[in-house]
């Protein structure tokens, strides 16, 4: 713990960008320390696309380790300097600024001050997996009282005293947290609707088409057991394909998606999580926010020809970047494609610096148009 205290303390009097990482995951924070107080450090954060995107309070008994130099850092300080200079959008300074004094308990200040603006925050409990998110009702000396707030159930509504010793990470003032904050203040307008999820028993097509007719988000999951899915609207459909327009977890652009639809396990046409996305896509969408200034937002799909090929080809030729999923392996390689032939391509794989061989048909997810495909060649160019 001496040797992490130090660490912190160089990185704040210094004013190092630095990555902080938590112990029993691979989750790790990325920012400037802006205090230190006694048993915890409130760390500025910054998100994969290198803006500025609210803080964490960090107990110490949560860190791991703390890295000051590395290929991450230097890469992201290569995004944050990309979205300074590309006027990426993100929030602007917050009307609801916190003030914390070191010398005193940070996450006594913190839960003081989320009562009083009404923000939500996001709390991480030792021992226990789980995200809960929330409104703080209540503060005493030692804990806080949370009104938690499920944007994936709504009918999931409970109040929990939460110990301070046993809080690991307050995330506070980001994106997701603010347009949160706006959902909540409309909760006694939200209706919860039942999830339903058509599963892939040759039906999807219809289904999409339905959606695709109705403008309506859907959220689709491959096969696999994958964690990851997707939730956008149809802009393209065949007998084999969906072609998706992303949205991210706050409701802004999130590029495309080819989806081969016997790669998918099932889609959900009806979800409180899917209210919840249309909200946040409404709300930043009023506000300037629902896409970054150097995305095409407004692509058209032709899913009459072999679209696949075509994208990847298009993708070859011009070096944009690709994300793209096999049927043999779960794994999901991002770059250029290479060497790409009448039947198939190659793509090169950074972690065994092999070229990865795929034919276009066994292809099952092809991303691309995205922020983060956009920062890849952006280092490219460099």
């Amino acid at each position: 713990m001496d040797a992490i205290l130090m660490s912190l303390m160089a990185a704040l009097n210094e004013r190092l960008l630095i990555n902080i990482y938590q112990r029993d995951t691979e989750d790790f924070y990325t920012g400037y320390i802006q205090a230190l107080g006694k048993n915890s450090v409130l760390l500025a954060t910054y998100n994969d696309a290198g803006l500025a995107d609210g803080a964490v309070l960090i107990n110490f008994a949560a860190i791991s380790t703390v890295e000051f130099a590395g290929a991450d850092l230097e890469d992201m300080t290569f995004r944050m300097r990309v979205a300074a200079q590309d006027h990426f959008l993100t929030l602007p300074e917050t009307q609801m600024s916190m003030h914390f004094d070191a010398t005193r308990d940070l996450m006594l200040q913190l839960a003081t001050q989320a009562q009083a603006s009404g923000q939500m925050i996001l709390v991480m409990l030792a021992d226990d997996d789980a995200y809960l998110e929330g409104r703080v009702t209540a503060v005493d000396r030692d804990r806080l009282t949370l009104s938690v707030f499920n944007k994936f159930n709504y009918t999931d509504v409970r109040a929990l005293q939460v110990d301070f010793s046993d809080v690991l990470v307050i995330e506070f003032q980001g994106l997701e947290l603010h347009l949160e904050t706006a959902l909540l203040d409309r909760r006694d307008e939200l209706v919860h609707q039942p999830t339903q999820i058509v599963q892939n028993d040759g039906q999807l097509k219809d289904v999409l088409a339905a959606a695709q007719a109705e403008s309506r988000l859907v959220a689709a999951r491959p096969k696999g057991g994958f964690d990851q899915f997707y939730v956008g609207r149809v802009l393209a459909l065949n007998a084999e394909l969906v072609v998706l327009r992303l949205k991210d977890m706050a409701g802004q652009f999130g590029g495309y998606v080819v989806l081969r639809l016997a790669g998918l396990q099932n889609v959900t046409t009806q979800s409180d999580y899917l209210q919840t996305i249309a909200f946040y896509s409404d709300w930043v969408a009023a506000r300037g926010m629902e896409k970054q200034p150097v995305l095409n937002a407004d692509r058209e799909f032709d899913a009459s020809g072999d679209l696949i090929a075509g994208l990847i080809q298009s993708a070859a030729a011009f070096d944009r970047v690709v994300r793209v999923r096999g049927k043999e392996s779960g794994d999901q390689l991002m770059g250029v494609p290479e060497n790409v032939t009448a039947t198939g391509f190659t793509m090169h794989a950074d972690d065994t610096d092999e070229d990865v061989p795929f034919t276009f048909k066994t292809v099952q997810e092809l991303a691309f148009g995205h922020i983060y495909a956009y920062l890849q060649e952006a280092r490219m160019r460099q």
